[in-house]
């Protein structure tokens, strides 16, 4: 019942783009877990890129919410810094494969998920463009309803308890952002995408104990699901943050 987030650092000035890391997850994926190659429903993992600014080499980001998954995926994964990787047109080395010692690099299991405490407020720093499919089009704003029910329907796909329908309901419903800092970000990837950028506060007002449990639970859990549509395309990375005072 784990959930991993690795950090592959590469050589190079510049960064792969995420289509062609997700063409090379799922040449391993049909090599080593083809029943999850073909799934057409959400993918228990993300992808995306970062780095490659001024003393910042590029890395790919990894994460998987399901440990069968990790577990088939595991040895390839971690044999990768010992082989070329080619990815588009370009070829990089991966120098190391991290679980910590990386802002974006962690591991944790769904049962210690469960330890976190209660809180009625949800700050999310969401550090990729984010997007949600609405009514057949690409909807590039944070609303509660979406971002929380994103969460959930992933948590209830991969988690081994699925969050109460009355919880549920409370958090898409009656989450309100109380703080938000954000802009815009268009992205070309074979169509131009609309993504939003930055922090959001969400308050649960009156929220009872069980309702502040599971959403700090969700947050934790934001940081390997990522948020919303084409999170195997770089989109969506969310990880929790800690809210300046006044905030």
């Amino acid at each position: 019942m784990s959930l991993v987030a690795l950090v592959l650092p590469l050589t190079g000035a510049q960064k792969p783009e995420a289509v062609h890391v997700r063409g090379a997850l799922y040449a391993l994926l049909k090599e080593h877990a083809p029943e999850l190659h073909d799934r057409q429903d959400l993918k228990p993992f993300t992808v995306s890129v970062g780095g490659a600014a001024k003393d910042h080499p590029p890395f790919i980001r990894l994460t998987f919410l399901s440990e069968p998954l990790y577990t088939a995926l595991a040895p390839a994964l971690h044999d990768l810094p010992r082989r070329p990787l080619s990815l588009g047109d370009r070829t990089y080395t991966v120098t190391d494969v991290l679980q910590e010692g990386h802002p974006w690099a962690g591991a944790t299991t769904y049962p210690r998920l469960f330890q976190t405490p209660g809180d009625a407020d949800l700050s999310l720093h969401f550090a990729t463009p984010t997007v949600f499919r609405r009514h057949g089009a690409n909807y590039p704003l944070p609303e509660p309803r979406l971002v929380l029910g994103s969460l959930i329907e992933r948590w209830n796909l991969y988690a081994p308890l699925a969050v109460p329908s009355e919880v549920a309901s409370r958090l898409t419903e009656g989450c309100v952002p109380r703080f938000f800092e954000l802009r815009s970000r268009t992205v070309y990837a074979h169509d131009p995408f609309t993504g939003f950028l930055g922090r959001v506060t969400f308050h649960l007002r009156g929220a009872s104990a069980d309702e502040a449990h599971w959403l700090a639970i969700l947050g934790r859990f934001a940081f390997y699901s990522g948020v919303g549509a084409k999170t195997t395309l770089g989109f969506g990375q969310v990880r929790p943050y800690r809210p300046t005072p006044g905030a």
